[in-house]
């Protein structure tokens, strides 16, 4: 049986890689121990609720602080009301990321304010990012802690710190429990952490550190111990997983990282995902295209596509050279899904340089395209050029940037309409009589769906024919 326990928010429109999750979790932990009395249900061990925010690696860490209190003895749940410990894992990338992460918190801290939960913990990018400033407007919080402290919340509940902001180094490997929240078929495994790119609107070196990668053979073990519970699909996360190995003694290497993990026999899919265009070459490309198991799915962020505000980003790609590899990755995999994000609104963006990516992304044609607004960010030294952009104007050139890929999209779904694809089934759809599931086109809540028609067991692969295509999702039916 598996059981909600995570609640997740989701700001997607905000920053696209931040996502609702499906959450579940295998229930190891000894329910047995419930009881009731009267009308409520109570335990006889600690209870512990958790909000994870944010994007798939924040996600992980939410992950490995269920599975460092589970064996701690707690029981979670998926109310905060009468939790003896309440966790929210916040996200800080953006503006409205923080926005979102503080209308939870205040939710919570009612709820403690008012005795209706236990002791309020703080976590992750915005306690990383804003101490101070959250320990002035939330002063219900009992324990804040930064995104190197995460892996010691057990040891920080049995203690009597209200605070603790360690060195930004930490690197879980397999040898911490973690307890998964996504469905039994699918988890993210986390290959690195930090980020060393220095991209001029972001602040995630400021908050998680340089980049650091795990060793390959802690992923490998982690991913073997994943497959044994169940999982099918594994998605690769890191800030940039084209870096991955680089600080590593050679021969480390993400292509080597994905022919061992294609080496377990149950793991059906691999998917990467946030490949840095600028590393993303012909020896990547063979390997996505080459390695059994490795979905053909290149996810590239752009950002943007004219040169003058790729520099200003401190971005070292030329759009040149990643129109010349995404017509690789289709020549190489002619079936290729490819996604990417833009950013508009960056400071000196004038309306000829935003012309310039709407042609860029007219001539690349991705599939799938996450599109947000810039956002000044006080740690960034973007937030200090000059000529920043106005909202109304970036409003209107997002909305100018989606009406183009919306085309686009329709377009590149269009392609498979009377194909066969394989599905994984997530579960019922809205509608009578049809299941929800992903190809291998679709990343979990990222991207869109593929509706087959019948009632399909979750975490069931189908094969389906494609009848119609909206401009994000599919609709099939099984083939016999």
């Amino acid at each position: 049986m598996f059981t909600p326990v995570i609640a997740s928010y989701n700001h997607c429109n905000t920053f696209p890689y931040c996502v609702v999750i499906f959450n579940y979790v295998c229930e190891i932990i000894p329910m047995s121990r419930k009881r009731k009395q009267g009308r409520e249900e109570t335990y006889d061990q600690p209870v512990a609720h958790l909000v994870s925010l944010g994007c798939a690696k924040n996600l992980v860490d939410s992950e490995i602080m269920l599975g460092a209190l589970a064996q701690a003895g707690f029981a979670v749940s998926a109310s905060p009301e009468g939790a003896d410990v309440v966790l929210v894992n916040t996200c800080g990338f953006v503006r409205d990321a923080v926005d979102e992460s503080e209308d939870v918190i205040r939710e919570l801290a009612a709820l403690r304010r008012e005795g209706g939960c236990g002791r309020l913990v703080v976590a992750g990018c915005l306690a990383q990012r804003r101490q101070q400033a959250l320990r002035e407007k939330f002063p219900e919080i009992d324990l804040l802690i930064g995104t190197s402290a995460y892996t010691d919340i057990v040891e920080l509940l049995n203690g009597d710190a209200s605070e603790s902001f360690p060195p930004r180094t930490a690197m879980p490997d397999h040898t911490f429990a973690r307890l998964p929240s996504t469905p039994p078929w699918t988890a993210f495994l986390r290959t690195a952490e930090g980020c060393s790119n220095r991209c001029a609107y972001c602040i995630i070196p400021y908050i998680r550190g340089d980049f650091r990668s795990r060793t390959p053979d802690s992923l490998v073990r982690e991913a073997r111990d994943l497959a044994a519970m169940g999982v099918r699909e594994l998605v690769l996360v890191a800030q940039d997983n084209t870096r991955f190995g680089l600080d590593l003694p050679a021969p480390s290497s993400l292509p080597a990282l994905l022919e061992s993990l294609s080496s377990i026999e149950s793991i059906d899919w691999i998917r990467v995902m946030y490949c840095h265009p600028a590393r993303v070459d012909e020896n990547l490309l063979r390997a996505f295209a080459n390695t059994p198991k490795v979905l053909p799915y290149l996810d590239m962020p752009i950002q943007h596509a004219h040169p003058d505000i790729l520099r200003a980003m401190n971005r070292p790609e030329n759009p040149a050279e990643v129109l010349r590899a995404i017509e690789r990755a289709r020549e190489l995999m002619p079936d290729v899904c490819i996604r990417t994000t833009a950013l508009v609104g960056f400071p000196g963006e004038t309306e000829r340089h935003f012309k310039a990516l709407l042609d860029f992304v007219d001539k690349a044609q991705f599939d799938r395209l996450g599109a947000f607004r810039y956002s000044p960010e006080p740690e960034a030294p973007a937030a200090f050029m000059q000529a920043q952009v106005r909202e109304d104007v970036k409003g209107e050139r997002l909305d100018r940037l989606m009406n183009v890929q919306s085309e686009i999209a329709l377009k590149r779904n269009q392609i498979w309409v009377g194909r066969e694809l394989d599905v994984l089934i997530e579960g019922p759809s809205d509608s009578p009589g049809m299941s929800a599931g992903r190809s291998f086109r679709d990343a979990p809540d990222v991207d869109g769906y593929v509706f087959v028609k019948g009632e399909h067991a979750p975490g069931a692969f189908v094969r389906a024919r494609v009848r119609t295509a909206t401009h994000y999702d599919l609709v099939a039916e099984p083939v016999d």
